[in-house]
């Protein structure tokens, strides 16, 4: 139904009230919508592929209502006094809203002001023209159309597919579009090699780039060929088949309980070897600082830069600085314990074969071919290792798509997959143009976007399938209407028939995931998420804010005053001269702080105004308590302090204040508010411990994680300059370098191409509380 009533006064859902659907959202979640007819709370039913509506909730007590859905139930008299009556409250408000500024009063809040007429999290001093009202969704039409595939035949493989598999002899470049069928092309080949050439598995090595897709290659060989024929397949990704040699040729060297499995042993170890001493500025490093300089260590070892190497490079930024101080100390540490990591693993493989030549030959006649998929994402130490191992013979077959090379950050390089022509003058290339896992429109927009890059193959596309697909833009409010559009979505998908596993929600930062996986949450549904970071609420700068407002509804809450002492400037060792003035006056807590002896005046006056500013928020909503906490409480100014110095610190800070606001924005009362979170808390324990994982459930996972899967529905919030493209890439493009952009794009075509009937794009009006700009890509692909 379309008709709904609150507070006392008639709202409808049209097209020029849409903008109301957040505001309405909340109401109807805290049961003000109700039905103009039996009067029973209502919900708010807004996704994307259809137009919202009111519904009665399905587990309402007492006898249904008649007009449940239809609006014919009601008669056309009383809809048409509804309309009326609803356009003249909206000409009403709109009416307010376009009051004078100078006629504004400011809101008092206790005995602080809050202006009327401006967002709780803006900063702009001048009124802004009313904002255009967006669109609720249109349809995406590439700007390139597509050929189909002309003739469907009933082989398992295309032509083009069929000359990958047979040949066999000499180096051969198989550009693998997204969809094309590359892994069933490689079980053909392998089995081809084995029954057809007469090869035995011993003497063919298939490289993947993930243990999964060793295993998927494995299982699909092993229903074509005997069992003990596909166990001796040498199949396996880098990591694992040269750590497999290492250990047969070097097994002291290399034993497994010395490796370093994860980013932080690698801190701890430098930490704890004393390799550090003298060194104050790297022993100073937080560790996110020293875990990101690690990385570009990683990278460097990646790309075979050893120390003496690296020395000589000028840094690009303070990681690279810090990198180039703590590389040599890190492998002076490692050498010094006996401990080694993954990158060592590459490289003590390559360093083992180059300098024993008899060892070399008897692989390089043991190994005849040489097969290694998702070329694309090759390194230079694992395809030096490769070329080793192919020669002389040369009969190494590379399978990949250069439009996928979205692993910059972790040292490959799609410039292996574009010069391997050059690398291998006699080498075959054979593109698998036909895309069998997306609608028609999907694959085109996909393709459409693509072309921007300039460093790539050309190729061509032709879809296998006729149906055109659906994409659609939709644009919300702010990323917590973004994420309940989308939780909309699929409720509406399931009943239509799809199950919840064919659906993903892919997304460029671990930021955009929260409120998603919060509004799955609320709605019921079992999701599968991999969170490597800490929980948003359990962020440094969140835990302040949320302990203010814990300090505002409990004076005496001594666990959340002492908190946020380095906020206020006080001492940790002022903590039991405070408790103990508490006890002695039998006050609460916070009641004490502004009366220290030990605090000079200014420092007492601010204490005062802390304490007026928490007694005034429990009379306040979430969103404007955090406000006045963050301004006339000063803490976005001491956060603002405190980052000054930290690389990385510049708007994190910032961007958790503007996300806990919006987030507070859902709720009515600050006790409502700070309930939420602790169910919010225990939810996600609940979910990162949940083992097994449910069957049928949503996936949320990052784009880069998605790579190489699949579903049929897709969507992809925060679409927006500086989401994707990442704000990063953009600072590049301003330094004049394009690479990074043209990784950003092969991420979003990575992203459109998971898809294989809808593709959903969200492209949120603000984020984090600032205004948001269309990301270019958009504009790029479909019209």
């Amino acid at each position: 139904m379309k008709h709904a009533i609150l507070e006392n006064k008639p709202i409808l859902l049209r097209p020029e009230t849409y903008n109301r659907i957040p505001f309405w959202r909340m109401a109807a979640r805290q049961d003000q919508v109700r039905c103009p007819v039996c009067g029973s709370p209502l919900r708010l039913i807004a996704g994307i592929t259809f137009e919202p509506y009111f519904a009665h909730p399905q587990a309402s007590d007492g006898p249904p209502c008649p007009v449940s859905s239809q609006e014919d139930v009601l008669s056309p008299d009383w809809l048409q006094a509804q309309e009326e009556a609803a356009a003249a409250s909206a000409a009403s408000e709109a009416a307010v809203e376009d009051k004078p500024a100078a006629d504004e009063e400011a809101e008092m809040i206790g005995s602080f002001r809050l202006p009327k007429k401006r967002s709780i999290a803006s900063s702009a001093t001048s009124p802004s023209p009313a904002p255009k009202p967006p669109v609720f969704r249109k349809r995406l039409t590439p700007k390139k159309t597509i050929q189909h595939l002309a003739e469907k035949q009933s082989e398992p493989l295309h032509p083009g597919q069929q000359r990958a598999v047979h040949t066999t002899d000499g180096p051969l470049l198989i550009l693998a579009g997204a969809g094309s069928g590359k892994t069933r092309v490689m079980a053909a080949r392998t089995a081809h090699l084995i029954k057809d050439i007469g090869l035995s598995p011993k003497q063919i090595m298939v490289v993947t780039f993930t243990t999964k897709a060793a295993e998927e290659i494995r299982q699909r060989i092993a229903r074509q060929l005997p069992p003990n024929q596909a166990r001796e397949l040498v199949a396996g990704t880098f990591h694992s088949i040269f750590y497999r040699m290492l250990l047969h040729h070097q097994p002291g060297r290399w034993d497994q309980q010395r490796l370093l499995k994860k980013e932080w042993q690698k801190w701890r170890l430098l930490r704890e070897s004393g390799v550090l001493l003298g060194h104050e500025e790297l022993a100073a490093l937080k560790e996110n600082e020293a875990l990101d300089a690690l990385g570009v260590v990683s990278r460097w070892k990646n790309e075979y830069i050893l120390p003496r190497e690296a020395a000589l490079r000028e840094a690009a930024s303070d990681a690279e600085r810090q990198a180039l101080m703590l590389y040599p100390l890190y492998e002076e540490a490692k050498k010094k314990l006996g401990w080694f990591d993954f990158d060592d693993m590459l490289i003590g493989c390559y360093e083992m074969l180059r300098e024993d030549a008899q060892l070399l030959s008897r692989y390089q006649e043991r190994i005849t071919h040489v097969m290694i998929d998702e070329f694309q994402d090759i390194n230079r130490i694992q395809y030096e290792t490769v070329k080793l191992l192919a020669a002389p013979q040369n009969n190494l077959c590379v399978i990949g798509d250069d439009d996928q090379s979205i692993y910059g950050f972790r040292g490959s390089d799609p410039r292996y997959i574009l010069g391997f022509t050059k690398d291998f003058p006699d080498a075959q290339t054979i593109t698998l143009e036909v895309n069998y896992r997306s609608h028609a429109s999907i694959v085109s927009l996909g393709y459409s976007l693509i072309g921007h890059n300039r460093e790539r193959w050309a190729k061509e596309c032709r879809s296998f399938h006729m149906e055109e697909g659906d994409a659609y833009l939709f644009e919300p409010e702010d990323e917590e209407e973004q994420a309940s559009r989308i939780v909309d979505e699929i409720l509406h998908r399931t009943e239509q028939g799809a199950t919840l596993g064919e659906c993903a929600i892919l997304y460029r930062t671990n930021e955009s995931a929260r409120p998603i996986v919060e509004r799955l949450s609320e709605a019921g549904i079992p999701f599968h998420y991999t969170q490597e970071e800490d929980s948003f609420y359990q962020r440094q700068t969140v835990r302040w804010a949320l302990h203010y407002l814990r300090l505002a509804l409990n004076p005496d809450d001594t666990d959340a005053l002492k908190e946020i002492l380095p906020t206020l400037y006080i001492s940790h060792e002022m903590w039991n001269t405070l408790r103990s003035q508490a006890i002695l006056e039998d006050v609460p807590i916070l009641h004490v702080l502004p009366r220290l002896t030990q605090l000079k005046p200014y420092q007492r006056k601010h204490l005062q105004t802390v304490a007026d500013i928490l007694a005034s928020c429990r009379e306040c909503s979430p969103a404007q308590a955090l406000e006045l906490v963050f301004e006339d409480g000063k803490l976005r100014d001491y956060l603002k302090k405190r980052a000054r110095s930290r690389e990385d610190g510049k708007d994190r800070w910032s961007d958790e204040l503007q996300q806990l606001l919006s987030a507070s924005k859902r709720h009515a009362t600050v006790a409502d508010f700070l309930q939420y979170i602790d169910q919010m808390a225990q939810r996600e324990k609940e979910w990162r411990t949940q083992r097994p994982l449910p069957d049928e459930a949503v996936h949320v996972l990052s784009i880069h994680r998605a790579k190489g899967l699949e579903y049929d529905h897709v969507f992809l919030p925060d679409l927006v300059e500086g989401a994707l493209p990442h704000e990063y890439t953009l600072d590049e493009l301003r330094r004049g370098g394009n690479a990074a952009l043209e990784e950003e794009r092969r991420l979003l075509y990575v992203a459109i191409t998971r898809a294989r009937h809808t593709l959903c794009i969200g492209i949120p009006r603000e984020r984090f509380g600032r205004k948001t700009r269309i990301s270019r890509f958009v504009a790029e692909m479909g019209r």
